[in-house]
């Protein structure tokens, strides 16, 4: 029997999730945090395992303070609109 194909916006959100993991230095803990998710909610996006509600879509985006969409787009666009969120904030704190 075939292996159904992951859903291409489940790889992008798990993909861009990390990404902006990365650029924040959030963990899964911390992320998990800012949201009130478990991390291991959090792993399991990552790993494309759940099929995210948007309400926990527009929680991971707004702990990233960048729309929900940015979440769905390609990687090379979300990177640069992640980086600029990441920027943005970090100047507003000083």
């Amino acid at each position: 029997m075939a292996k159904t194909p992951v859903p291409v916006s489940r790889v992008a959100i798990a993909g861009n999730l990390q990404l902006a993991r990365t650029i924040f230095n959030f963990s899964q803990e911390d992320l998990g945090a800012l949201c009130q998710l478990h991390r291991t909610h959090i792993s399991a996006i990552e790993r494309q395992e759940l099929n995210v509600g948007v309400d926990t879509v527009e929680r991971l985006a707004r702990a990233f303070t960048v729309p929900a969409y940015v979440l769905l787009m390609p990687r090379a666009e979300a990177q640069t609109l992640l980086y600029e969120a990441f920027v943005s904030s970090a100047e507003q704190a000083g």
